[in-house]
């Protein structure tokens, strides 16, 4: 079975989006995928909590400042919209109470470096 990092990095490289809510089954962050927000984790785990089963979390950073792309190639759009993911993801380790969802983050913000390298 794929852990949570492995499940999440498979999503944000198929092009979804994480968002700044977190699952209240597993404290995963949730993704936009195909139009429709669900936990990956919880999905393909067998859980399969969706935007109508799931309650937004209690505390929400703000957005990532938007950083500008180039127009062009679209591998320099992925590579600013990972940036943008990463920026939020440390700024959401800084203020996580429960050390497994900061490890799971930390663990998230690795995946997202180590992918960011091969771009």
């Amino acid at each position: 079975m794929k852990k949570p990092d492995e499940i999440m990095a498979d999503y944000l490289l198929k092009g979804g989006k994480m968002l700044s809510k977190a699952c209240p089954a597993c404290g995963s962050p949730l993704f936009e995928y195909k139009g429709e927000t669900l936990c990956v984790v919880c999905a393909e785990q067998g859980g399969g909590s969706t935007e109508e089963s799931v309650a937004p979390a209690p505390r929400e950073a703000p957005p990532a400042p938007e950083l500008p792309t180039p127009p062009g190639s679209g591998a320099s759009a992925l590579a600013a919209e990972l940036d943008r993911t990463l920026v939020y993801l440390c700024e959401r380790i800084r203020s996580e109470a429960r050390t497994e969802d900061c490890c799971t983050l930390m663990e998230c913000v690795a995946q997202g470096i180590e992918v960011r390298r091969h771009l």
